[in-house]
């Protein structure tokens, strides 16, 4: 155990990190602030439950958000964990933390995916699935949901039923596809849908009273007046109107020009006329006017809504038919392994008992980043850590078992709505669950003047958090009250960076509104590009690895977006300026024109009768055609763009058309053969595709596209074994549905340039310099194309586009907004805290917030107004250009080639080094150990790792036996059968009987040991060390006076004729052991005291010890380099 940090050091909230590792007994829900150390303290808590309660690491399941978190709570566990084992002065806390070092790999640490898919693996028939259930990745997904909607689209054409409702929503300009849209959205949330609402034809459509009206305003015209007047031109336009609607042909046709907003606007009457001239008519002609128009949009609102109600029915009840007959053949999304997983729990019939299983199996449940994960999560811990309540009942009618249950997040980082996070259900948790509230409040990231702008700024921002509603109703109305925390500020502890301004910010005054937004975005660059050069030329420092101070470099700087509407102008600037950027995160891969072009070139390779795609694929820089060539080739010499018709004898100046159509003749002829992914492989390789993007700016971030559609490509192949032309169109359907791809960026260490990423990209990050860019961009609308709403209940509303909704929608949206800009606020916090020694921001705005008209103000309006509102609160300071210039690039070295002869050999010998092999195994090392013996032939046809069947027989029953079993025949018989020697079952269970009464097999039984171990570790600490692997037959730990030791047994079937040929063949196993016996010391740190050999045989079972251990070790770490040429 290290020793007490000293008081002056010790954090000012250490009292409550001493409760979450000390208080092992009561459920905590931990509000864990940004830089606060929340990983930390949630591994100390899972290491408390092992090394004090003792608590075995398969009964925790510790649950996080991503992937990579997961990784790092494994490692971290298994680090503390070594910590305990050997520094720990607790002989106790050191053995348990020994036990759980060997058992780590039990502990149940992922995602909630992960953990969703392990209970669905532990139940699948409870759970309604078969027992090989699969799980789709996203291009599964993608094609899978594709080809469902095909068949839906089909059935609905096809429905006669639902014929006058297709027209209907045709007129209103509903789209194919928007529903598809509208059938996609519903995908992603099918389980929230209540059943198929019962289905209604459209009311009729009636516009009489308009009409009506329209003819009341059109009988106060007046004759004797010129044409010319305003108002009589206006009825003009409400007289041609109205004679379109009373000429309508059909209710179609009538909707279609309801839905003219030509027609419609016809009705703006406006103050059209002059009252001395019209009277009190003026006033007559404008009321009925917009009393018709009033009506017109009610008409169309009405219509509108019953048509989408109508087609909502038939796309809700397929949307379920889906989900349930994924579940029925086994073919899961991601989101269904959640759901799935709730529903196995929730179960009224096989509920209960699955409840109780799992919860005697995972005692301690640990959510990590509570307040970003799917409500489903919550369920799910609920339903595992108090299995009698009832699975319906509400979060305060749940009774978590002390102890069982530990919640840790940040409701003020909640920013994943969009995945379907709830701050609400969040803050609702908090104040219902039975468990107590912890803060931790000490930011180890950010410097003290960075961390208290943060607490003046969104402590204005954020508030108080919720101050009307039920907060404890799950159902009532408060619920949408709770759409935001109370602040809870953070302490800083880092002192300040020697050079530069803690917090700068950028446009601290409004430029007037007479800068568009091109403008601001403009405006906003140049004065972040101007923010980098000043960092770098002046060399603020920032903290490296070591805690010392060094001058900041490109590197060190991170721009985060709200959106990526201001990344083209940004990388304009940055370009310009010389600055070395890449951006990150997500991408629109598919109509980046790099990707376009690929995709032309695909197309061109399958369809040669597209002249434009061929045309399209030859002028692409992958083809290199120019348009003099391509007129040449057309115009002199009446050269077809058909890539498989006869083409005419070409000079020299036409061979990069004739060599570019001869290319995509050769690609078409073996498509089929190649597939998608390897045609896109030979466009890659032929047309030297990752060479032609070092002549673009960013070449990396070309090589990485090229990689990610070459991802998309196998994937494509992998999930439908679909043609070329198939993934073209897959390709450009996601660009036109502007679908992103995520892109993995690993660090490049070589390449010192800033990072752009989104905000949401960035979460969990953290750099020495933050600059928060992209706050001009206003709030976006969330009413633009389809959006569905879906509330507790199960309600389902939606907009197509604004005044073609469901009747409920605009209530619904209100809500949502409120919602949404809330997150807002929080999304700018996550950004603020992502910095550790320098924050610059930039709140460059037209204009400042209206305090009559606020509306929805945008990022950088919002942060303006939180500033004036604090004051000095929120110490900062603008700008300062600097006057010094960049420092130069890094130039290339400049050496000469080497000698190509020289340079071959070197290759030759570097691709001869690189087919050695690393890694050798035990059984490789006995026999290079003993090839110059005469082949042992005792036991002919020895086949696998341990010879013949008869051998491989025993060896799985004494894998599988409890080796205090009474009655072992089931097991042996089934691993005879298995085999294929049933034949020789008398043999092999006398073999596995004399195995279970050997002396080192009865230790074992009394002995904590293991079975079927696999184990690897470099024979040395040497760098080029080979690395030494095997498999284990049995492990056995012996305690003795100098502490744990391990003995290492090998099960030995071989025929043996007498003692003299046992020895031999002894002697012939001498370095496998040996090779176990070191791979086992190197990895477990404990020594092996012996090996023993067991030979099995009828008549009984011989223990030979491999003698001279230490040298025999000593011969296979030269064994292993000599196989390895090391």
């Amino acid at each position: 155990m290290t020793d007490p940090m000293p008081q002056d050091q010790r954090p000012r909230d250490q009292e409550a990190r001493d409760r979450i590792g000390g208080s092992l007994d009561e459920n905590l829900f931990i509000e864990a602030g940004a830089g606060t150390g929340k990983t930390t303290a949630l591994v100390g808590r899972m290491v408390a439950l092992v090394v004090d309660e003792g608590v075995a690491v398969e009964g925790i399941a510790a649950i996080t958000f991503t992937e990579r978190a997961a990784a790092e709570l494994g490692d971290r566990f298994r680090r503390q964990l070594e910590d305990v084992a050997r520094q720990d002065p607790d002989p106790v806390r050191r053995r348990r933390a020994d036990v759980a070092l060997t058992d780590v790999d039990l502990a149940s640490l992922s995602t909630l995916h992960g953990f969703a898919r392990r209970l669905l693996t532990e139940h699948p028939l409870e759970a309604g699935l078969p027992t090989g259930f699969d799980l789709l990745d996203d291009v599964s997904s993608q094609l899978a949901f594709d080809d469902r909607w095909d068949e839906i689209q089909r059935s609905l054409l096809d429905d006669d039923d639902l014929a006058r409702t297709i027209l209907l929503a045709d007129a209103l300009d509903i789209r194919l596809t928007n529903l598809r849209d509208l059938a996609r959205a519903l995908d992603d949330r099918w389980d929230l849908l209540d059943g198929p609402p019962v289905p209604s034809e459209p009311q009729p459509v009636n516009v009489d009273q308009i009409v009506d009206l329209m003819e009341r305003a059109i009988a106060l015209d007046r004759d004797d007046l010129d044409e010319s007047d305003t108002l009589r031109s206006r009825l003009a336009r409400i007289r041609a109107a109205q004679r379109a609607l009373v000429g309508a042909v059909d209710e179609f046709d009538l909707v279609g020009l309801l839905c003219n907003d030509k027609l419609r606007k016809s009705l703006n009457v406006g103050n059209s006329g002059l009252k001395d001239v019209w009277g009190d008519d003026k006033n007559d002609v404008r009321d009925f006017a917009y009393a018709a128009r009033d009506l017109w949009d009610e008409v169309v609102r009405t219509t509108a809504g019953n048509v989408l109600d109508r087609i909502l029915a038939e796309l809700v009840g397929a949307t379920l038919w889906a989900a349930d007959e994924r579940r029925r053949v086994g073919s899961l999304t991601f989101h269904d392994l959640l759901v799935v997983a709730r529903d196995l729990l929730a179960n009224p019939i096989s509920g209960p008992g699955v409840r109780a299983t799992l919860h005697d199996r995972y005692r301690y449940i640990l959510l990590d980043e509570f307040q970003d994960t799917d409500p489903v999560q919550l369920e799910l811990a609920l339903l595992l850590t108090d299995p009698d309540t009832a699975a319906d009942s509400r979060i305060d009618g749940f009774s978590p078992i002390p102890g069982s249950l530990f919640l840790v997040g940040d409701p003020k980082q909640s920013i994943y709505r969009f995945r379907r996070a709830d701050i609400s259900l969040y803050l609702l948790a908090r104040q219902s669950l039975a468990a107590n509230d912890v803060a931790l409040t000490e930011n180890f990231r950010t410097t003290v003047p960075i961390i208290d702008w943060i607490n003046a700024v969104f402590g204005n921002l954020i508030g108080s958090g919720p101050t009307s509603g039920n907060p404890t109703s799950g159902d009532g109305p408060g619920r949408v009250e709770l759409v935001q925390p109370v602040y809870t500020p953070l302490a800083g502890r880092r002192p300040a960076a020697s050079v530069g301004p803690a917090v700068t910010l950028l446009g601290r005054q409004a430029h007037g509104g007479e800068v568009d937004a091109d403008g601001l975005r403009q405006l906003e660059a140049a004065d972040v590009a101007d923010a980098i050069t000043t960092a770098v030329a002046e060399e603020w420092t920032v903290e490296d690895h070591a805690g010392h101070q060094r001058p900041c470099a490109f590197g060190d700087i991170a721009v985060l977006l709200p959106t990526r509407t201001s990344l083209p102008d940004l990388e304009a600037t940055l370009e310009a300026a010389g600055i070395p950027y890449r951006a990150e995160s997500s991408s629109l891969l598919f109509a980046t024109p790099q990707i376009r072009d690929l995709l032309m070139v695909l197309r061109a390779i399958d369809d040669p009768t597209d002249d434009l795609a061929v045309v399209a694929a030859l002028r692409t820089p992958y083809l290199g055609c120019g348009d003099d060539d391509l007129a040449r080739w057309r115009v002199h010499h009446g050269g077809s763009w058909n890539h498989q018709a006869d083409q005419p004898v070409s000079d020299r100046s036409d061979d990069v058309v004739a060599s570019g159509l001869s290319w995509l003749d050769e690609m078409h002829r073996c498509r089929h053969h190649l597939g998608p992914s390897g045609v896109l492989e030979r466009l890659i390789d032929d047309r030297r595709v990752l060479q032609i993007a070092l002549g673009e700016t960013r070449p990396r971030d070309a090589w990485r596209r090229v990689r990610l559609l070459s991802d998309r490509a196998r994937a494509f192949t992998d999930a439908s074994s679909g043609s070329l032309r198939g993934f073209v169109d897959w390709c450009l359907a996601q660009a036109d549905e502007k679908g992103r791809v995520a892109e993995t960026v690993l660090p490049e260490v070589d390449d010192a340039a800033v990072r752009i990423l989104t905000i949401h990209g960035a979460k969990g990050l953290e750099f020495p310099i933050t600059i928060l860019s992209g706050m001009s961009t206003a709030t976006a609308r969330s009413d633009r194309g389809v959006y569905l709403l879906v509330d507790s209940a199960g309600s389902v509303e939606v907009s197509v586009r604004a005044g073609i909704e469901t009747p409920g929608f605009q209530t619904a949206h209100e809500i949502d907004r409120r919602f949404q800009d809330a997150e807002a606020i929080r999304l700018l916090y996550v950004a603020a805290t992502r910095a550790r020694d320098h924050l610059i921001v930039s709140v460059h705005r037209a204009i400042n917030i209206d305090p009559e008209k606020p509306g929805r103000p945008g990022p950088s309006r919002l942060l303006a107004q939180a500033l004036g509102e604090v004051g000095r609160a929120a110490l900062d300071v603008d700008l300062s250009p600097t006057t010094n210039t960049l420092p130069d690039a890094v130039a290339p070295s400049g050496r000469a080639l080497p000698d190509r002869h020289m340079w071959l050999a070197r290759r030759d010998d570097a691709l001869d080094l690189a087919g050695r092999p690393s890694t050798v195994s035990a059984t490789a090392i006995a026999g290079h150990a003993t090839r110059d013996l005469a082949e042992d032939r005792a036991r002919p046809g020895e086949v696998g790792r341990h010879g013949t069947g008869v051998g491989r027989a025993v060896h799985g029953a004494l894998e599988l036996l409890d080796f205090d079993a009474t009655d072992p025949t089931s097991i042996i018989r089934e691993q005879a059968v298995a085999e294929g020697v049933i034949g020789d079952l008398r043999t092999v269970d006398a073999l596995v009987r004399t195995g279970l009464a050997a002396d080192v097999v009865r230790l074992a039984a009394k002995s904590r040991h293991w079975r079927e171990l696999y184990v690897a570790a470099p024979v040395n600490e040497d760098s080029d060390a080979p690395v030494i692997e095997g498999y284990i037959d049995l492990a056995v730990l012996e305690s003795g006076s100098d502490g744990p030791g391990l003995i290492i047994v090998d099960y030995k079937t071989d025929a043996v004729a007498d003692a003299a040929d046992r020895a031999a063949k002894a002697e012939r196993y001498r370095l496998q052991g040996a090779a176990y016996a070191l791979a086992a010391e190197r990895s477990t740190g404990l020594p092996v005291r012996r090996v023993v050999l067991c030979f099995l045989a009828a008549d009984g079972a011989t223990e030979l010890e491999v003698t001279d251990l230490t040298e025999a070790m000593a011969e296979v770490r030269s064994a292993a380099r000599e196989l390895a040429g090391a």
